[in-house]
């Protein structure tokens, strides 16, 4: 069991609110802003974890949601967002400048968004048609307050919105763990949580498990390395150093440019 602290999140927020002359295409000045955007609510939980974490600011302004916000990231070796690097992260940072909320610690970042477009190729990278597709959990449906009816009677503090909201923000996280665990194999830049968590030695990089297997070489143009895959998610690495003998580099032939 690794023992990196991976933290899934998704947080939903308020819409910026604005006069407008037109419906399309529409420049609006900062003195014509009514209200900026700012964070509703939060979901998260550890992964491997049962528990949810959840918080919004129907009773509570957001400074004191934000506060538990960093601090839960304070806590993350590694944070999992679906669009995190566009969204999330970005306004999580920006609703802490404004507020006077000190930043959080660094933490790395798995964005299973970018992770679909540079990977898979699918036709959309939504976390629902993702979810679709992989056959896992799917993602709640607004029932009672469809589409943009939510967040708006929400901002009217009916307390049913909220409950819906909540039902909505935990049921993305949910589907996210699970779409995490089944892209985590194909990722080739995830963060080595065998050195995040002080694995053992060759554990695998992705998920830290110490049960790999040989299987064959990894070839450069000019180096030679060991090649493994991991028996618990699947992924594949490889050891940091040549088979190449140090005597031997020099005779390595390459193609001339």
């Amino acid at each position: 069991m690794s023992k990196v602290k991976t933290l899934i999140l998704d947080i939903e927020t308020a819409p910026n609110i604005a006069y407008v002359w037109g419906f399309f295409k529409q420049f609006i000045a900062p003195n014509q802003v009514l209200s900026n955007s700012y964070i509703l609510s939060y979901s998260a939980k550890w992964l491997g974890k049962d528990e949810i974490l959840y918080d919004d600011a129907r009773e509570k302004d957001e400074k004191a949601l934000l506060k538990g916000l960093v601090k839960l990231l304070d806590d993350a070796d590694i944070v999992v967002a679906h669009n995190g690097k566009r969204f999330d992260l970005p306004r999580i940072k920006g609703r802490a400048l404004v507020l006077g909320i000190k930043p959080y610690s660094p933490i790395k970042l798995v964005d299973t968004c970018v992770t679909a477009k540079k990977h898979f190729g699918f036709e959309s990278n939504s976390q629902e048609h993702l979810a679709n597709l992989l056959g896992i959990a799917k993602k709640q449906k607004h029932k009672e307050f469809p589409g943009f009816e939510l967040w708006l009677e929400c901002l009217r503090k009916n307390p049913k919105a909220w409950d819906e909201l909540k039902k909505y923000n935990i049921s993305d996280v949910v589907t996210l763990e699970e779409m995490y665990l089944k892209m985590r194999p194909f990722m080739d830049q995830h963060p080595n949580v065998a050195i995040i968590g002080g694995g053992e030695e060759n554990s695998c990089p992705k998920c830290g498990s110490h049960h790999v297997q040989r299987r064959g070489f990894y070839h450069t143009n000019t180096q030679k390395y060991q090649r493994f895959q991991c028996q618990g998610c699947g992924g594949w690495h490889r050891t940091r150093f040549t088979e190449v003998p140090k005597e031997d580099r020099r005779k390595v032939a390459v193609n001339a440019v």
